[in-house]
């Protein structure tokens, strides 16, 4: 074990939130450690997240050591009047939002796994214990509050931070760490990209041993894992090492089919094309789900529904919202449609499109630009976004609201309410796309001869 002096800079958003727990703990005789990811970013300079804090009370005969996170964040909630903390009893921690950061208390802990899941079963240890049953050396640092001094139990961890290295903490038992937890594998991926830090040659070969573990996981996690990825920079980077070590095709197998260059090299790698769009696209979630998603359906055009049957049953597979759905379906659906529009984009076909994107349009126009640049449809794209801000000056680019509602129709032509009504108001549609400052006199004329012809058959 070492212990390093450093000069460590609490973030000011932190720091009065550490002040008040180091506080807390010396009047109640405990021992608190900022642990993890947090201690980790803090000597990288990168802004920190996930404030956890170790509780150790330093009273032998104590028989609440168990409970330790619990009971300290209820003294702590008491002195400062904060809200009731959310106790975890079977795990021994508890959650308390403070200044409104939400800081989990912990105990340190050994865990035993079974093959079946990766939740694994808690026992109480010792700091150089919990240390050893992380997954990497440079998550296994501890910051003592007492002192400000770090903990590096297992004395790897500030040596593999400074030489930029991701390795499990024992390297000679590297698979058992990521078969006892798979979403380990992943975990190494996203901080690989995060930290810009290389993975460890032997803990990379043991992430490929295990890769048939992660169907352990569930789809809710491997989902947060890769959200996690596709706010990154380039998430690029993240989805070809999934590729290479052979998760992707696990995980989501429908991407990792876009790789056609591993079957034939004369069709166009779909998956390349893919990460182009994705690095390009703005780091919004939705527009890159939409990005990882869209050749998906062109790949599979031959089976390309109007309601988007495969593109919904993978985000419903990762368990996203179906208001998340709504938007990545409505940025898929909408493109493949500008694809389709002819090149040369009158005032009815931009008015159509434009209103088809409905909620959608600005996503949508921000997918377009990043897929159109690495497409050979740019000018495509620059063409309709000329048309469209030439109509908007001119305010003839949306449909007005309706003209004549059902209401009015009946009054006006003393006709009982029925299917008409829906078919006067997609007749109107249509005219308002060819003419969208039309008189309330036109739309009522254009029903007039509608009703006409109808009765004439």
């Amino acid at each position: 074990m070492s212990i390093v002096m450093r000069n460590i800079f609490i973030p000011q958003r932190y720091k009065l939130i550490v002040d008040k727990i180091a506080d807390t703990a010396k009047e109640t005789g405990f021992d608190a450690y900022i642990v993890g990811g947090f201690v980790r970013d803090l000597l990288i300079k990168r802004d920190p997240k996930d404030l956890d804090i170790m509780m150790v009370s330093n009273k032998s005969n104590d028989k609440n050591k168990l409970i330790a996170g619990i009971i300290f964040s209820k003294f702590l909630t008491n002195k400062y009047k904060l809200h009731d903390p959310i106790s975890f009893d079977k795990f021994g921690t508890s959650k308390v939002f403070i200044n409104n950061e939400e800081i989990e208390f912990v105990i340190p802990r050994k865990e035993c796994y079974s093959k079946q899941s990766r939740n694994p079963c808690i026992q109480p240890a010792s700091l150089e214990e919990d240390a050893l049953r992380r997954d990497f050396t440079i998550n296994t640092l501890f910051l003592r509050l007492s002192d400000m001094r770090i903990l590096d139990l297992t004395s790897r961890g500030i040596d593999d931070i400074k030489n930029k290295i991701i390795r499990v903490n024992n390297v000679q038992s590297a698979e058992i760490t990521f078969q006892q937890d798979p979403l380990r594998i992943l975990r190494a991926v996203r901080q690989s990209l995060q930290l810009n830090f290389t993975i460890d040659s032997k803990t990379y070969t043991a992430m490929k041993a295990s890769v048939s573990r992660i169907n352990i996981v569930s789809y809710e996690r491997i989902r947060d894992e890769m959200n996690k990825i596709l706010i990154e920079k380039k998430p690029s980077k993240a989805f070809n090492m999934m590729d290479e070590i052979n998760i992707l095709i696990k995980i989501f197998p429908e991407l990792a089919a876009l790789n056609t260059s591993k079957r034939c090299n004369h069709i166009e790698n779909l998956f390349i094309k893919t990460m182009k769009i994705l690095d390009k696209v703005e780091n919004n979630l939705v527009l890159r789900v939409s990005s990882l998603l869209y050749n998906i359906e062109i790949y599979n055009q031959h089976r390309i529904s109007n309601d988007f049957t495969n593109i919904k049953n993978i985000l419903k597979r990762f368990t996203y919202s179906n208001h998340f759905e709504q938007k990545v379906v409505s940025i898929i659906q909408n493109s493949i449609r500008f694809i389709m529009y002819p090149s040369d984009w009158n005032d009815i076909n931009v008015r159509k499109f434009v209103n088809e994107c409905g909620m959608e349009f600005n996503l949508i126009m921000k997918f377009l630009k990043a897929y159109s640049s690495i497409d050979e449809k740019y000018e495509k794209f620059i063409k309709l976004k000329m048309k469209i801000r030439y109509l908007k000056s001119k305010n003839m680019l949306y449909i007005k609201s309706e003209q004549l509602n059902g209401t009015e129709m009946i009054k006006i032509f003393n006709i009982p309410a029925g299917k008409w009504i829906k078919e006067a108001k997609n007749r109107l549609k249509t005219a308002y796309l060819e003419k969208p400052n039309m008189t309330k006199e036109e739309a009522v004329d254009i029903v007039k001869k509608m009703l006409i012809n109808e009765h004439s058959n």
